[in-house]
């Protein structure tokens, strides 16, 4: 592979150049009213021209060009927006390169061909998840659907259920409730060749879910990965959801490297290199990030076994749950769920209209009869941190989580009170830890995340604290870490 001018300075760096940046031209959006329904059905998100260009100028032109052939795929086209933009920044390589474009939704094509697009690309109407071409690539460039695919009316991606099926049975990466970008990722990587290189914006929760831990360790053997994290308002209005553009490169002799970088500041800045990543959860570090983990003994993992509240789905099918609101209500007790939750307190008010036999709690979970400390970590509200305990024994539904104490030897060591364990949870200190850990990952920590958290003995915790309290409260700035992108001065 052709080395590339590295804006690090660093010759290791796999992936970033100092021409990833460019003038940005100011282009009419297109916008197609009739397509509106068609998004929502199929997951799809058009991608602001400025980011197109951001992640066009990714692509190793040099490279290309010296190549005979050349073949370039946009999989779930859409309005073909990345072919579009390697036409308006890389003309030579779109004149010199094959372009195809495969989309679902005849609409699409329809509305393509009535752009006279397909006089330069070859669009296909096809399920890509299902497509078996005959030939590989040098380069699949784009922005793939993003959902969990169902039948359901709860989820965004409409297919019937042989059909995800015969996804299930196709991809060696899908796990639990997959999301469809997953897999879109994988069947990418299969179509390159060696030395080829995928680029893709992609929710960044492949970095931390455990739904997604066979993508990461296919991706970590397949190549070379670059995450580039952009923040979280690249598709607002639109869509509120974080992204990160995937900058792979197909080759086992740069198999199991990662790079982290974060876009800041009209700049791309090293947050890690790791070349013996397998797969592990990829996580955000700082100073202060680093000194919390290393001060803290603990994990919450090793002190608690950490459960989920009942979703809403199996709310509605319990049979002993109740819409309506009791005659005899002293017999009943309300569900709880986040919005009852506030930092070392609880509201025992019903909030999500369900009620509950007091008797027959425990069949939704036996530990709901057991006072325990319950959390709800998120990041909304600039990373508002919750935790209490409840004392009353309530049951609850919705992402909040349950503390049950372990009773091995190495939990029974650890010495927090519960008052203590509240005030560390509620604290500044790991408002800020999550979010410099974590950025808008996700809206909620999942349990892999909360297993982590480091947790303080009593004299660890008393060192936090005297450590950083003469500098008064921790300020956690709204926008930190995101990037505006309309502010980036193309």
């Amino acid at each position: 592979m052709k080395k590339n001018k590295y804006r690090q300075g660093d010759c290791k760096t796999l992936l970033v150049r100092e021409d990833v940046l460019v003038d940005y031209k100011i282009h009419q959006n297109v916008v197609n009213n009739n397509l509106k329904g068609v998004k929502k059905d199929y997951g799809m998100f058009f991608t602001p021209e400025l980011v197109v260009d951001f992640m066009v100028n990714l692509i190793s032109v040099p490279q290309y060009l010296s190549k005979k052939e050349i073949s370039i795929l946009e999989p779930a086209c859409g309005l073909a927006q990345f072919l579009v933009g390697l036409k308006r920044n890389h003309p030579a390589l779109f004149n010199q390169s094959k372009l195809f474009g495969v989309e679902i939704n005849q609409d699409v094509i329809n509305y393509l061909t009535d752009l006279n697009i397909n006089s330069e690309v070859k669009l296909i109407r096809n399920d890509y998840l299902l497509w078996q071409p005959e030939i590989s690539f040098d380069l699949v460039i784009g922005n793939p659907p993003y959902g969990i695919p169902s039948s359901s009316e709860h989820y965004p991606i409409k297919i019937d259920s042989k059909t995800k099926e015969k996804y299930k049975n196709l991809y060696e990466t899908w796990y639990g409730k997959y999301n469809v970008y997953g897999a879109f990722i994988e069947k990418s990587i299969k179509l390159l060749k060696e030395g080829g290189q995928l680029i893709f914006i992609v929710p960044p929760t492949f970095m931390i879910l455990d739904e997604f831990k066979k993508l990461r360790a296919f991706l970590s053997k397949s190549g070379g990965t670059a995450l580039i994290y952009m923040g979280p308002d690249v598709f607002k209005p639109e869509a509120d959801v974080s992204s990160v553009v995937i900058n792979f490169i197909k080759s086992d002799n740069y198999a199991f490297r990662l790079e982290l970088l974060e876009y800041q500041d009209n700049n791309i800045k090293t947050i890690k290199v790791n070349p013996h990543w397998h797969g592990e959860v990829v996580k955000f570090e700082t100073e202060y990030t680093h000194h919390i983990e290393n001060i803290c003994s603990y994990r919450l993992g090793d002190v608690y076994d950490i459960r989920i509240s009942p979703r809403t789905p199996e709310i509605k099918n319990a049979p002993y749950i109740t819409k309506d609101r009791p005659i005899h209500s002293d017999n009943y007790l309300p569900l709880l769920n986040g919005r009852n939750l506030k930092c070392n307190e609880i509201i025992y008010e019903n909030l999500t209209g369900y009620w509950i036999k007091k008797s027959d709690a425990k069949r939704l979970r036996q530990y709901f009869r057991v006072p325990h400390i319950v959390v709800g970590h998120g990041f909304r509200e600039n990373g508002k941190v919750g935790a209490a305990l409840d004392n009353k024994c309530y049951p609850w539904m919705g992402d909040v989580y349950h503390l049950l104490p372990k009773n091995d030897l190495f939990a029974a060591n650890f010495d927090l009170s519960n008052s203590e364990i509240l005030e560390y949870l509620d604290s500044d200190y790991v408002k800020k830890y999550i979010k410099d850990t974590y950025r808008e990952i996700t809206y909620h920590l999942s349990i892999n995340q909360l297993n982590n958290l480091p947790l303080p003995t009593q004299k660890e915790w008393k060192k936090i604290k005297s450590i950083y309290e003469p500098f008064g409260q921790i300020d956690l700035p709204v926008n930190e870490h995101n990037v505006v992108l309309q502010d980036l001065g193309y």
